[in-house]
């Protein structure tokens, strides 16, 4: 006779214990990142989810060309890169094409967030059935594995097409394959949004509400529109001309140290570069991106066409956080952009902006914050103004109660700290501030012709500029006329205004030619003006297309209270 021995009410309680830890286990393992697009912000899981991203490229190391014959996925080394990101203070990685599963679920594991680039060429043809078709293949191979992967918070199907191209192929070209690519990831990959990182400088006119999100790669290379208005006011002019309907996120955005360069395009110091990476990613914050991804995370050798030898005077090798010593030096070194990034992100203030007018005693504070931060201090002039424990990472929304003497230029100066009382962080943010609605200064430009480019071969830009006594002219009038052939933004002045005393009109005429390969044109101008501490620049600016080429994919400025940047009684 068989007996069956009874389990003990110790082997019980152990059985129930495994069984609970289990059904945790799957839990999580079932657990799916949940995204929502609204009130211009990503969520993720409910939560406000600020992308603090770094471009990133696997297969672009001393002797490889990430584009060129069969991509290793190096996962060893890829391993190491994510936890040398993640420990940097970034949540998330952009590329510029798309992962093998493998590496996809390197990511998965990793813990960071990916906005994921996928291969279309932006110098295809965008009509041609083939071109369409080969596209739509790749693309539904790699939503096959990459749908199963929610770390990817974002799709990038097109990276900086050219005005001259789009016009060659026609903008309802352009506009059916932006649709049906994003109908098939939408079908695929449900509930993940679709765009294309354009470039500020040569897509100021594509209407980004055809994407989920606006997405922008910009440069603060102080030229055309980032001359006349400023790095920020430029890309929040982008922002605005869109709508302010969805988030906006930049996709690149950095400074090369190359020994050479033009401009700020290449030949910055390390230095520069540091706080010119702080500086962009200030301005972007008040510009309104709720996402930054800078470029990039290390050198691409590749780019100056020989992968084996780092040119030192080819900028794009160098825009790298981390850099190599020799072609045989795998896992590279930081630069000093890299620790100043990392403690910079610790506390980012969304709100008030910088450089901002404030007309209310009552001003927002916004906040996103890593787990170290454990208190907020803000000051005016030495005195403390607001004090405030943080309980947790992540968004935080207050109010700061100010009481400005009349029109009050002020600092405000923001500490944080961690739980032993350590400063982990300062930044000062300006602003102009009273408590009752004011006059600006204005600026406003009327251009010849202003609606068609075939109506002329010369064009002029008329500004006009209406001071005011509160406020002087800090700077130049700068002037600009950006014709979009490929990278070349076409010529701009700059008009000094010494000579004009305490004149209440100041007037300016300049004069340029339209190229006759010239589709659109952005024409603006700017100038700084000043109220003690606080510099700000008014500014004005027109597009005009040549024919109606661009109805399908381009948009007018919206509004003139949208196109000239600071307005009387603003805020």
């Amino acid at each position: 006779m068989t007996t069956t021995k009874k389990p003990t009410m110790g082997t019980k309680f152990a059985f129930l214990i495994l069984l609970f830890f289990n059904s945790i286990l799957w839990g999580q393992a079932q657990a799916k990142t949940q995204i929502e697009i609204k009130h211009n912000w990503y969520y993720l899981n409910g939560q406000k989810f600020f992308i603090k991203a770094i471009g990133y490229e696997i297969g672009a190391r001393p002797g490889q060309n990430p584009y060129q014959g069969v991509r290793a996925d190096d996962l060893d080394l890829m391993r190491f890169d994510l936890k040398v990101i993640k420990e940097g203070g970034y949540n998330t990685i952009r590329t510029w094409s798309q992962f093998s599963e493998s590496q996809l679920k390197l990511v998965q594991e990793s813990g960071l967030k990916l906005i994921m680039g996928i291969e279309v060429n932006p110098d295809g043809d965008y009509g041609d059935p083939a071109f369409v078709r080969k596209c739509e293949d790749s693309l539904k191979r790699v939503l096959a594995y990459a749908r199963k992967y929610d770390c990817i918070i974002t799709y990038l199907i097109l990276n900086e097409p050219q005005t001259d191209h789009m016009h060659k192929v026609s903008g309802t070209a352009f506009v059916k394959l932006m649709q049906g690519l994003m109908a098939i990831i939408h079908k695929e990959h449900p509930g993940i949004p679709v765009t294309i990182s354009a470039n500020a400088m040569i897509s100021d006119f594509l209407d980004e509400n055809l994407f989920d999100v606006y997405a922008y790669n910009c440069y603060d290379h102080a030229e055309a529109q980032t001359a006349t208005m400023g790095f920020k006011d430029f890309i929040k002019g982008l922002y605005e001309m869109n709508g302010l309907k969805k988030p906006l996120i930049t996709t690149e955005f950095g400074y090369s140290v190359s020994r050479r360069g033009e401009g700020r395009y290449g030949g910055n110091t390390l230095t520069q570069q540091r706080d010119g990476l702080i500086s962009n990613y200030r301005d972007l914050i008040d510009a309104g991106a709720v996402g930054m991804c800078p470029f990039y995370y290390a050198d691409g050798w590749w780019k100056g066409g020989d992968p084996m030898s780092h040119s030192l005077d080819q900028p794009e090798e160098w825009f790298g956080f981390w850099g190599y010593r020799d072609a045989s030096d795998k896992h590279g070194s930081p630069r000093p952009v890299w620790f100043a990034m990392r403690d910079y992100m610790k506390a980012l203030i969304l709100s008030p902006k910088n450089i901002s007018i404030h007309t209310n005693n009552t001003i927002p504070l916004e906040l996103y914050t890593d787990a170290d931060v454990r208190k907020v201090v803000v000051k005016v002039n030495d005195r403390v103004v607001y004090s405030q424990n943080l309980t947790k990472e992540g968004y935080f929304v207050d109010q700061l109660l100010l009481a400005p003497n009349g029109i009050e230029d002020m600092e405000l100066a923001f500490e944080f700290y961690d739980e032993n009382g350590r400063v982990i962080k300062t930044e000062s943010i300006l602003i102009l501030a009273s408590s009752a609605p004011f006059e600006l200064p204005t600026l406003a430009i009327e251009v010849t012709p202003d609606t068609d480019l075939n109506a002329a071969t010369n064009a002029s830009i008329k500004t006009r500029i209406e001071t005011h006594k509160d406020f002087k002219i800090a700077s130049d009038l700068k002037v600009s006329f950006n014709t979009h052939l490929g990278w070349k933004v076409g010529p701009q002045s700059s008009i000094s205004l010494n000579d004009q005393g305490d004149k209440k009109t100041i007037t300016s005429e300049n004069s340029f030619s339209i190229p006759d390969n010239c589709w659109i044109v952005n024409a603006s101008a700017g100038v700084a003006v000043q109220r003690g501490k606080f510099i700000f620049r008014i500014h004005d600016q027109k597009m005009i297309f040549r024919g109606d080429w661009a109805k399908e994919v381009g948009r007018k400025l919206r509004s003139p209270e949208q196109a000239s940047g600071y307005r009387t009684n603003r805020r």
